[in-house]
């Protein structure tokens, strides 16, 4: 492939995706591309002898009355024949087309001509890092490229056709260093996609090799050039108190609220004294975040560095590339400010480079390594989850990832992980997730003096409803067990290759040692097992519940010190063979990187058994630790899937309440300001601080509650459908429920939002929905089918979504400004009063003779119905529906008590899906 090479880009639309059972293509259009231009276009309509369903007619605007006007595909076959001479075959997803083309030509008597074939998906997936998703619809509003009638062929060719000369440049525009590299991996994709990766490359290799200045090659990498962050220099300001001056510096663009202006005084008097903690209910759609920055910025303006704790990942980034520009702008100033977060979703760059050409060749982690390679050209922060992939948890990601700990790297100061360290102590404003902060109090990331923010603070209720250290059996038995077989039956390979190196030896001595060692801790093991099953399985569980999963949570006091004392030994028979392990990497890694092919596997596959060893004894430790605060707020949950299988077995913590971690923090840094949408409930602190273990008095001046500064009235109805029946009390309630959205989604356009309490329900009902024919007028987006940082942005770009989800989503992000105008919730969003969590935590409060009910169930469930009509109404100018399909918020005492607490109009109530629809479409 050179210059001269044509490209003709195809596209088919069939009555389905499978020759063989019978169906034919129905519409074919190509568009050429010759030397960087789009030339000619095709476009076929064919009778497919047979009649279209109608879920393809609505997909492709085309009908049968309108393919039977038109000719088989026998007289187009000589033409498309013709077309396909001397050309390379593009399409996006070409082992779809490629192979159903070459079988309607067969089938017409006509040869298929020899030539090469290209899949843009695969293109896309490697040179487009961090698309939210590779659909050819979502690539193009990604892109900005035009393609106003997706599922029509020749819509669909022209924009593959522009995406394929986009691909071409950003190729084109790759380091020589890295094209030379990508070759090197791709023979593993499909057809001869990989030959043109080598036909750019060999072509750029004869070009002048100059590195862009934003780049950097290192040990033969090729690197985004970090940049340098630093402190703000102190500077001399004063923070605006009266809102004459806040007019002032806000300017015309940023609407003044009384509200929000409140709130800006509030948090200055607060870092002024020092206050050590503080809370705040701001409602969405107030400004909370402007709220917090503005007066925030006076405070670094004096030298103080600011710490945020956000609920999520996804809100980290919303405050960085959204919030804290608009900071920068109204300030006229720069401040400098980094993300950080777990080292696990770090790329360690050492780790990466090593197994870039040690790991085994696989098909899927070829095109992995491939994609990597051309992130590394583009990413500043080297966090994996820039990716959005849907599964990082691979044998491959398992090697790369940072764990925090290293000390030596031929990359130096480029490490990812160490380079976000050095950021974190030269930034004014670190932004976190509120996970990551719990988990990393006794280290000495974060400044003494800092200014702590935990934003949407509510979600640190959640923890108590959260397994946190977990070791799972099973998991670590088979890791055991893969090592140890892994050593013996390359035992004397090892022990040869190590005996003819004058740098390292690795003796028969070893082995037994880790054999030894081996041994000891399986008998610890099954000593350990043994005593869960004696002491706690067999005698708390019924013999009628063990046909099932056992869930059992165990009380401080049900925790025998034997029990400890076993959990202890396993812990140092488990460290003795890491350090064995260890001992045997550092030997391999002193005499690397002339090392044969067969030693280099066997060491992948150890290092892949022991960082999974590696992750269980942290379990286990973290198991022990909570053994010292456990008296009050800590139980141990016992899971076994298998009542007679040992190896199903489970231990894992559950913590009750905040009140370590909230002591901690307030340890940690100068001022700690709690703020969220939802702390409040009945116009009070109380219940939160309660759930929290927050026992410290506050008084009022360290607590301000903020009220909407718009009415809802006109912008926002509320609706409540009384036909549906509560959930689970008749059989048929999940066909009731579909069948209702079905009817509403059918009559209504642009993002819907439908939310529920069980990913299984949500299952459940897209599996049904899927079938009928709105899975051709709507893209269906579901939680759990990739992260929901990708969900959120395929979400903002599509133009026809609903996005099935659970009630915890999206919580506190602006999912799609202006665009959502309809949130249905199916289901009152309290826990499952079966699932063994709430069950312990409901043990907890009897214990100290509270009702669990009005302590934390009805207020927690409150407060998630408050996140969710905040993703409707977030400012002024929005406006929409709030439909609930459970009737208990109105013909209950306790719904109609959370729904005072809502503060919305009064709501309207509907006997049938007609009736909702009609409304509907009034108000919408």
């Amino acid at each position: 492939m050179d210059i001269e090479t044509k490209y003709l880009v195809v596209d088919l639309e069939t009555t389905g995706t499978k020759w063989k059972q019978g169906d034919r293509i129905i519409q074919f259009a190509a568009t050429l591309v010759e030397k960087d231009h789009l030339t000619q276009q095709y476009n076929f309509l064919i009778n497919p002898k047979q009649p279209i369903s109608e879920r393809i007619s609505e997909l492709t605007n085309l009908t049968n009355d309108q393919l039977a006007q038109q000719p088989p595909f026998a007289f187009y076959a000589p033409k498309i024949q013709a077309l396909l001479q001397d050309v390379v075959f593009v399409a996006h997803n070409v082992n779809f087309d490629w192979p159903f083309l070459q079988d309607a030509l067969r089938a017409a008597g006509y040869a298929v001509p020899n030539i090469a074939a290209i899949d843009t998906v695969q293109l896309a997936q490697i040179l487009l890092p961090q698309a939210p998703s590779f659909k050819l619809s979502d690539l193009t509003r990604y892109l900005n490229i035009e393609h106003d009638q997706p599922h029509q062929a020749d819509s669909d060719a022209a924009a593959t056709a522009q995406l394929f000369l986009y691909l071409k440049q950003c190729l084109q525009h790759l380091p020589v260093l890295t094209l030379k590299t990508l070759q090197r991996f791709s023979g593993g994709l499909l057809r001869q996609t990989g030959d043109f990766i080598d036909s750019i490359s060999e072509q750029m290799q004869n070009q002048p090799a100059v590195l862009a200045a934003d780049l950097v090659e290192v040990h033969h990498l090729i690197l985004k050039r970090p940049t340098r962050s630093s402190h703000s220099l102190p500077q001399a300001s004063k923070f605006p108190l009266s809102l004459a001056k806040k007019k002032q510096l806000l300017g015309p663009k940023i609407e003044l609220r009384p509200q929000q202006m409140k709130m800006m005084n509030f948090v200055y008097r607060k870092t002024i004294t020092q206050t050590p903690l503080a809370l705040i209910d701001a409602p969405t759609g107030m400004g909370k975040t402007l709220g917090y920055l503005l007066p925030l910025s006076y405070a670094v303006d004096q030298g103080q560095v600011v710490v945020i704790a956000t609920s999520t990942k996804l809100l980290q980034q919303q405050l960085l590339q959204e919030a804290l520009p608009i900071l920068n702008h109204l300030r006229q100033h720069h401040y400098s400010a980094v993300t950080i977060s777990s080292p696990y979703n770090y790329l360690d760059l050492d780790n990466f480079y090593f197994w870039l050409f040690h790991a085994p060749i696989r098909r899927s982690t070829a095109i992995v390594k491939m994609r990597l390679l051309v992130w590394l050209t583009q990413t500043e922060t080297g966090n994996l989850n820039e990716l959005n992939l849907t599964n990082y948890d691979n044998d491959f990601f398992k090697l790369i990832r940072s764990n925090g700990h290293r000390q030596q790297s031929q990359f130096h100061e480029y490490e990812f992980w160490q380079r976000r360290q050095r950021q974190v102590a030269q930034s004014d404003f670190i932004i976190t997730n509120q996970a990551y902060l719990l988990r990393s109090l006794n280290t000495k990331i974060w400044s003494d003096s800092a200014i702590l923010v935990v934003d949407e603070a509510s979600s640190l209720l959640n923890h108590s409803l959260q397994l946190h250290a977990c070791l799972t059996i099973g998991v670590l038995k088979t890791a055991l067990k893969k090592t140890s077989d892994l050593l013996y039956q390359n035992r004397v390979t090892l022990r040869d290759f190590f005996a003819t190196n004058q740098l390292a030896a690795w003796t028969h001595d070893d082995l037994s040692s880790l054999q030894a060692a081996f041994d000891t801790f399986t008998q610890q093991l099954a000593i350990f097992q043994a005593d869960l099953s004696s002491h706690y399985l067999k005698k708390l569980v019924p013999l009628d519940q063990r046909q099932k999963p056992i869930t059992l949570a165990l009380n401080p006091e049900q925790i025998l010190p034997l029990t400890l004392q076993r959990l202890e030994k396993l812990a140092r028979s488990l460290q003795s063979i890491l350090l064995k392990l260890s001992k045997l990497f550092d030997l391999y890694e002193a005499i690397q990187p002339n090392t044969p092919i067969i030693i280099n596997r066997i060491i992948y596959q150890l290092r892949t058994e022991y960082s999974t060893l590696v992750y269980q004894e942290r379990q286990i430790e973290d198991l022990l630790a909570s053994g010292s605060i456990w008296r009050t707020h800590t139980s141990w949950i016992l899971q076994q899937t298998q009542y007679h299988n040992w190896d199903s077995l489970s231990l894992c913590t559950q913590l009750f309440d905040q009140s370590n971690y909230l002591t901690a923090l307030q340890e940690q840094f100068s001022c700690c300001l709690f703020i969220g949408g939802t702390l409040a409930y009945h116009h009070s602190f109380q219940n939160f601080q309660q759930q929290l273990g927050l026992t410290q008095p506050l008084d009022r001046q360290q607590k301000l509650i903020l009220k909407r500064d718009f009415a809802l009235e006109t912008r926002l109805q509320v609706y409540v459908a009384e036909h549906i029946p509560p959930p689970r009390a008749q059989a048929d309630y999940e066909q009731q429920l579909t069948q209702c959205l079905w009817e509403i989604l059918k009559s209504q356009s642009g993002k819907v939002l439908i939310l529920f309490n069980s990913l299984t329900t949500i299952q459940t009902v897209v599996s049904y929905l899927a079938t009928t024919n709105l899975a051709n007028q709507w893209e269906f987006l579901v939680q759990g089918n990739g992260s929901n940082a990708r969900l959120q942005k395929r979400f903002a770009l599509g133009r026809q979504v609903v996005l099935f989800a659970t009630q915890s989503f999206g919580e506190g992000v602006n999912l799609a400004p202006h665009a959502l105008k309809l949130v249905i919730i199916t289901h009152l969003p309290f826990d499952a009063l079966d699932d063994p969590l709430v069950q312990a935590k409901s043990d907890f409060w009897r214990r100290q003779h509270l009702n669990p009910f009005t302590v934390e169930s009805l207020p927690t469930a409150t407060r998630r119905l408050k996140q969710q009509v905040g993703r409707l109404i977030r400012t002024p100018e929005d406006r929409g529906v709030l439909l609930f399909l459970d009737s208990r918020i109105a013909n209950t005492r306790y719904g109609q008590q959370m729904y005072r607490e809502l503060g919305l109009p009064k709501y309207q109530v509907f006997n049938s899906n007609a009736a909702i629809v009609q409304q509907l479409k009034m108000f919408l």
